[in-house]
């Protein structure tokens, strides 16, 4: 399954040979009209957008590696307004065309100072070569695109993370959900193994959960694992990222966190557990398994059944316990 910078770096490929195929088409058009000037533009833009198509395929893995496509489109416009101060008054209509891509490639910020400083250039040279009446028809509608284009822009972004964190978090206890796990686990190994940071991984499961559940039933079961959810999300420090499992399983990926610190923060997450004062009223306590990833490993599943093997070790020594796990 692709990941999210890949579908979007993807598009981005699809964009620019897209753009490519169209001022190819405009620039054939305009050497038949004897537009021989917007005919050579047209032509210097073609290997500009098929050089975006190549950054974007080069950056593939990467969401905002935005630099390359704000020189490539900054160079456009400078394309665009040669031949408009050269005389070509319609090719200053081809920058609605690089507004419009510009809020498709770089992020929202960016899009926008590209625009503006863009109209604000544009804007100027129109008032040179342009009547008054002319510039301000083409500052006016340059403007309105750009704020629909932001505007669409902004409500797109809200949209997908919206839906993007309905379909990672688990909305009873406020955690990720596993599948989340499994894709974050495998990126912080990666960089872990790039980077050479310790990368660390706590699991947590309330003892005798299947006792409580058939004392309590559903309800009450469900505000138990909302409570402890934010108990945890309350401890959990920033960078790290926690997530719900099976049951009352919950996870804790900590990056940067090397063996010592880790087992300080196991045995604080299970001795906040322990003195809670929940809404139940019985006392619960939790098993925790801890452990820190060894240089040479780079599986994801098979660190989480290390996780769980230690998580066991708690369990079977009674529970209301750390245990680390060595490899």
């Amino acid at each position: 399954m692709l990941t999210e910078s890949q579908l979007r770096n993807r598009a981005r490929i699809y964009l620019y040979l897209i753009g490519a195929g169209l001022f190819f088409i405009l620039a054939l058009q305009n050497a038949r009209y004897g537009l021989y000037g917007l005919f050579y533009a047209g032509l210097l833009l073609l290997p500009l957008l098929i050089s975006g198509a190549v950054y974007a395929w080069q950056k593939r893995s990467e969401l905002d590696a935005y630099k390359g496509h704000v020189v490539i489109l900054t160079a456009a416009q400078c394309i665009i307004l040669w031949q408009f101060l050269s005389g070509q008054a319609e090719v200053i209509h081809w920058s609605y065309a690089l507004a419009l891509l510009s809020f498709l490639l770089l992020s929202q910020s960016l899009a926008l100072l590209y625009n503006v400083v863009s109209l604000l250039i544009l804007g100027l040279s129109s008032l040179i070569i342009q009547s008054f009446f002319e510039s301000v028809n083409f500052f006016v509608s340059y403007a309105l695109l750009i704020g629909m284009a932001g505007l669409y822009a902004w409500l797109y972004h809200h949209k997908s993370r919206f839906l993007r964190e309905i379909t990672i978090k688990d909305p009873l206890t406020g955690a990720y959900n596993l599948r989340h796990l499994e894709f974050t686990l495998r990126q912080e190994i990666a960089r872990s193994a790039a980077v050479g940071h310790p990368l660390s991984l706590v699991v947590i499961n309330i003892d005798y959960f299947a006792q409580i559940s058939e004392m309590h039933g559903l309800n009450s079961i469900n505000e138990l694992l909302a409570e402890t959810g934010q108990l945890l999300l309350k401890e959990t420090r920033a960078g790290d990222s926690l997530y719900h499992g099976r049951g009352s399983i919950f996870y804790l990926l900590l990056p940067f966190t090397p063996e010592e610190g880790l087992l300080v923060i196991a045995e604080r997450l299970r001795r906040a557990i322990e003195d809670y004062k929940w809404k139940l009223g019985d006392p619960i306590t939790a098993s925790v398994g801890c452990l820190t990833r060894e240089p040479d490993e780079s599986d994801e599943l098979a660190l989480l059944k290390r996780l769980e093997n230690a998580l066991q070790q708690a369990q079977t020594a009674g529970g209301n316990r750390v245990v680390f796990s060595k490899p």
